[in-house]
């Protein structure tokens, strides 16, 4: 550490708030696989995603779905 910067307090006991959520590389779906999975084009896929019809998020210029939110979805 620089001689310049001061130390940063110690706050990781003071951070109150959810439990983040672990998420497996099995829970977390591209398009593709939910196409694969759903049996649907991929640009239904991204039209449903757009239109908040399917549970996703956007990450850069990609989507992810949580196949828990899809199961779920699917059952209902």
């Amino acid at each position: 550490m620089s001689a310049y910067a001061p130390a940063l307090p110690d706050i990781s006991s003071a951070i109150r708030g959810p439990v983040a959520y672990s998420l497996t590389r099995d829970e977390v779906m591209t398009a593709r696989e939910v196409a694969d999975l759903l049996k649907m084009p991929v640009s239904t896929i991204y039209q449903l995603a757009r239109r908040g019809d399917l549970p996703a998020r956007r990450l850069g210029r990609t989507w992810r779905f949580l196949r828990p939110r899809l199961e779920e979805l699917l059952a209902s």
